[in-house]
Order: structure tokens, then C-alpha cells, then sequence
């Protein structure tokens, strides 16, 4: 509860009126890696299905053979809550001299907002660990060999992180278009898919070479002046940096159309506020519901140099 002593300095005059209280913030980041939704339930399941991959040869008058489509595992799971409360008594607010103590809907958004961000980059730190999150083949999101269901994917495994890291370069993303280019279904045939979005970690070098890499001309970093093949293949990438995330070096490719990463919403942010007849303190408080989860691994391709 803050009470007059706590913020004894803004009881007297003098002090400056600019107070640093509010800072330029970044847009939200969240949706640029995490397909957004409401949330009707508060458990949340999902599967995979395949059928056959191929006919098989028949002989004259031979009977046909049949085969039942293939399910995988469901994997569930469930939002979690979020909340934070804020008390000041009524002599703190009629005592301030420059209404600064009295900011709870102000700072309580801003938590609310931090974390949905700092939640949603948890993905990001955990994508190559899978300690909190893990897909429906029970590894994490990116892996060096993601299982199939497949009948005739017995044995057959798919990379979406390379076997190599490497740091975020020319031999990179050459390496990430190549696993891009090896991508199968359930049934380990090939399916098409590419990536139109790159998200980075907070680090400055990347983020320079990011932009050499996607938009030069020319390839970056040699003297032969030939064409850059990266942009010929991917066209023009915009890298978006994710700030809330931990890892300043991993990086991402995201194919949008195939991602199955969620932030679902099963409560908006929601502000309440009480008097308490007793001790003459306000109280307020925040209160939010949200999931974020995914189930299917492809459309992401994850790198995590040391």
C-alpha cells in the first residue's frame, strides 16, 4: 500500500515538472510472430491427420487394397492468469502536489502490456529447448528432427533448425533456405514452402547485416561484385527485431501462411477498481486471461548461434 511516507518528496514544492514517468515504447510485438485470436474455452486441443501418400500397383482383377487415414497424438492446453493490484490511501492523493501518485490505471496498463510481450518472447527462448513448449510431435518448436505420422514415413525425420549453427550471415540464411526447400508433409512428401518474414534477437550487428544481406544489390561482404542470390530467391525481407526476448543471436524465418504459433485471448486486459471503507485506500487492480501455445512446427525455421 503506498501511504504519505512513501512518496513524501512530491508533498512539497520544488521539484521539477517534467517528471521521467513516460517513455517512447515500441509498437507491439507479438503479433509479428504469433497469429492472434480469442480464446472460447478454457482448454484448448489439437491434432494432425494424413491419408495415404501414394496408390500402389494393381495387378489384372486384383481386389483394392484399403487403408484408414492416419491421426496423431492431441495435444492440449490450457491459458494461464494474469493480475496485479496497486493500493494508495486517500491523504497520499490529497497531499500530492503534482497528481503523480495517483497513476495506477497508467502503470497497471503498462504491466498488462509488458506481459503479454515478455510471455509471447518466452517462445522464442524456449524454441530450441522445449522445456515449456512443445509441439504435437513432443519436441520443440525448432529441432534437427521432427517425427512424422505418416505409414510411409516410417524412419523419415525433418530439420527446421540447422545441424550447424551459424551466426546470422550469407552461409546462414543459405542454410535456412536450404532446410525451407527440404520441408515434407506427414508423409515425408515434399511440400512447398517459403519463408517471407525474419525475426531477430536486440543484437546491432545482426540487424545491420540483416538489412545488407536482404537488400544489397549486390552480394554483401565480397569483392566480385555479383548479383546476391539470397535476394534473387527471397526478394526483399523486412528483419523485425523482437526486444523482449532473452537470446540476442537467435533468429527466425517464418513462412506466415503455414505458422501455428498463437497468442489466444480468453480475457482482454480488464481494470477494476474499490474503495475500502476501512482504511480510506483505493484500490485497483488488472486482471487478464491468455494462451500462447503452438502445435505444428512448420512455416518457423529457428538458428541459435552461440
Amino acid at each position: 500500500m503506498i501511504v504519505q511516507g512513501a512518496f513524501n518528496l512530491l508533498f512539497r514544492p520544488g521539484l521539477r515538472s517534467d517528471f521521467r514517468d513516460e517513455w517512447d515504447r515500441y509498437e507491439a510485438e507479438h503479433p509479428l510472430y504469433l497469429k492472434t485470436a480469442g480464446l472460447d474455452t478454457p482448454e484448448i486441443s489439437a491434432t494432425i491427420m494424413t491419408g495415404p501418400s501414394r496408390l500402389l500397383e494393381r495387378g489384372d482383377g486384383e481386389p483394392i487394397t484399403y487403408e484408414d487415414a492416419v491421426i496423431g497424438p492431441k495435444v492440449s492446453a490450457v491459458d494461464k492468469e494474469y493480475a496485479l493490484g496497486f493500493m494508495i490511501t486517500r491523504r497520499t492523493v490529497e497531499d500530492d502536489q503534482y497528481s503523480k501518485a495517483n497513476q495506477a490505471s497508467k502503470w497497471l496498463a503498462h504491466s498488462g502490456r509488458m506481459t503479454q510481450e515478455y510471455r509471447s518472447a518466452q517462445l522464442l527462448d524456449d524454441a530450441f529447448a522445449g522445456t515449456v513448449f512443445k509441439g504435437l510431435d513432443g519436441l520443440p518448436l525448432a529441432h534437427t528432427a521432427h517425427t512424422l505420422i505418416g505409414m510411409n514415413a516410417t524412419g523419415i525425420t525433418v530439420a527446421n533448425r540447422p545441424s550447424a549453427e551459424v551466426a546470422l550471415s550469407v552461409t546462414g540464411v543459405t542454410a535456412v533456405m536450404d532446410l525451407y526447400q527440404l520441408m515434407k508433409d506427414e508423409n515425408g512428401d515434399p511440400i512447398r514452402m517459403w519463408p517471407n518474414k525474419i525475426i531477430l534477437g536486440n543484437n546491432a550487428g545482426d540487424v545491420n547485416r540483416a538489412h545488407q544481406i536482404f537488400n544489397s544489390e549486390k552480394e554483401p561482404f565480397t569483392a566480385n561484385n555479383q548479383d546476391n542470390a539470397i535476394k534473387a530467391r527471397l526478394g526483399s525481407i523486412t528483419p523485425h527485431v523482437a526486444h523482449y526476448k532473452l537470446s540476442p543471436k537467435s533468429y527466425f524465418f517464418i513462412d506466415d501462411r503455414w505458422n501455428d504459433a498463437w497468442h489466444l485471448t480468453r480475457r482482454p486486459i480488464e481494470f477494476d477498481d474499490h474503495f475500502d471503507f476501512n482504511t480510506d485506500a483505493a484500490l485497483f487492480k488488472a486482471t487478464t486471461r491468455f494462451l500462447i501455445w503452438f502445435a505444428d512446427w512448420r512455416g518457423w525455421v529457428g538458428v541459435n548461434p552461440l
